[in-house]
């Protein structure tokens, strides 16, 4: 079951195209990843399905109804913004107890919070207080104290170190699983969304260059790198580059690094094994290399979604 419709949306600020013709679907209990540089378009498709831009064309549905003014749909998702921001003198705390008030739910919902995303030891801080990682915990507990379905989280991890993204990334993945929340991540930092994104949605320039499961892109846009280690490592180099699958051999610190077209080959064990024997040139190793999401963006852009 989809959770959220988006079909060819499109929306202009004057004669700038801010998103161009923009579908995709999120799943019910999936973490979906719309990836793109800053201007690429995410905020404005953000807004559109939060229901507080109207879009020019196309069509959005979330929970099955228009979200455009619609309080129903609002009340049932929450939202991180890329800079969050909450009165600085505030206690931690206090402030959720008076979120409780106004979604009306329950003032024992704080401390619940608090606890599922590690926050206890900072209940009573002024929220000015707070690192730039706690904040943005901060920032999910203040997004799901009424319970919902669906979170939608704008640069959730914009200014954060790695073991603050690491740490922010492992409480999503908990949360869908213990609280089997929904969630939609817009990012322009990719190392770590590999890691807990079922699908993604690749945007550039307002276009979706390409969308779905992160595997299935993997397989259609890039191309399988083996590394091989080797005693004779420029001679074995120039001996790979004659075979006719291979796209680009190159050697560097590490060895021989052999890229093969997106269709590959299932010889190229066998030929490197049969080319090292025929220059008596002994194999240390070999070992299968995996494109990085960077790398699948940068692929996906450049090769215009086709």
């Amino acid at each position: 079951m989809s959770l959220v419709i988006a079909e060819d949306l499109s929306k202009c600020y004057g004669k700038i195209v801010a998103v161009d013709g923009l579908s995709l679907k999120v799943k019910e209990g999936s973490i979906m990843g719309l990836i793109g540089p800053n201007g690429a378009g995410k905020t404005t498709a953000i807004k559109m399905i939060l229901g507080l831009m109207k879009p020019d064309e196309g069509h959005v549905e979330v929970f099955g109804q228009n979200p455009w003014d619609n309080s129903n749909v609002r009340s049932q998702i929450g939202v991180v913004y890329e800079k969050p921001f909450f009165p600085a003198n505030e206690k931690v705390l206090n402030y959720l107890e008076r979120v409780c008030r106004v979604f009306g739910v329950d003032e024992s919902r704080a401390l619940e919070v608090l606890k599922l995303v590690d926050l206890m030891e900072a209940y009573d801080r002024d929220i000015k207080a707070l690192s730039a990682g706690m904040l943005q915990k901060f920032a999910i507990a203040h997004a799901i104290i009424h319970e919902p379905k669906f979170v939608i989280a704008d640069e959730i991890t914009s200014n954060l170190d790695p073991k603050a993204r690491s740490s922010l990334l492992d409480l999503i993945l908990q949360l869908r699983k213990d609280q089997k929340v929904t969630f939609l991540l817009s990012s322009h930092i990719l190392p770590e969304l590999s890691r807990v994104c079922d699908s993604v949605v690749i945007i550039n320039k307002g276009k979706v260059f390409a969308s779905g499961n992160l595997m299935e892109l993997y397989e259609k846009f890039t191309a399988r790198t083996i590394r091989v280690s080797t005693d004779k490592t420029t001679e074995l180099a120039e001996a790979i580059k004659r075979l006719p699958y291979l796209e680009k051999v190159e050697t560097n610190s590490q060895g021989i690094s052999v890229k093969m077209a997106k269709e590959g080959s299932d010889r190229v064990y066998e030929d490197i094994l049969r080319l090292a024997r025929e220059i008596k040139a002994k194999i240390l190793g070999m070992e299968t290399r995996s494109a990085s999401l960077e790398e699948l963006y940068r692929l996906v852009v450049d090769s215009g979604g086709q």
